[in-house]
């Protein structure tokens, strides 16, 4: 696989990372924690994304008839789980402090691990054509961390407009749900619905 072939995968993987970090990164951390929280942010999402691909590749057939059935349930529960706390706390309100207290490591390597079911998938597919997974799966995760990181710092721009918060809040709970719901439709869980 060529460069550009896997920066266009990986730009690709990396969306549904990118929206999370925005809305994950909307919280008004002080300045002493915004880059240590970002970094948190672009390492754990780049971390996932990178690695993903490389279980999938090397899990092969073998072990994807294992989780092919249920992967996508579990992404769409870990976002459908924190897109109702977020909307859940836009309509009926909770302190900030106390949901900064609640942003925890598990938040994010829920988070992580969501948005990472289709590396995981193309890692499977990539495993048939291609001998290594080394190059793409590094473009994959260095990419995903700076869009990450990009994204994380996004939404502490966006934390500044306080009015606004109530909104971005539901507004990215329901962003959140949408990404499980494209999830659940990528792999026709809800193919009865047509």
């Amino acid at each position: 696989m060529g460069f550009s072939t896997a920066f266009l995968l990986a730009l690709a993987l990396s969306v549904d990372a990118l929206v999370c970090a925005v809305i994950y990164g909307k919280r008004n951390f002080s300045p002493a924690l915004r880059l240590r929280f970002a970094a948190y942010t672009a390492l754990t999402f780049g971390g996932f994304q990178a690695l993903m691909p490389a279980i999938g590749f090397y899990g092969g057939a073998g072990f994807a008839h294992l989780i092919e059935s249920f992967d996508h349930w579990v992404a769409f529960v870990l976002l459908a789980v924190i897109a109702g706390k977020m909307i859940k706390d836009a309509l009926f309100g909770e302190g900030e402090e106390q949901e900064l207290r609640r942003l925890s490591l598990m938040v994010l390597l829920s988070l992580g691990t969501a948005t990472s079911i289709d590396a995981l998938a193309l890692g499977f597919s990539l495993g048939l054509i291609y001998p290594s997974i080394t190059m793409f799966a590094l473009v994959t995760g260095i990419t995903c961390a700076a869009l990450s990181f990009a994204g994380f710092m996004t939404g502490q721009y966006l934390a500044r407009f306080k009015k606004l918060d109530q909104g971005l809040n539901l507004l990215g709970g329901l962003v959140l749900l949408s990404i499980g719901l494209k999830i659940l439709f990528e792999h026709q869980a809800l193919a009865f619905l047509h």
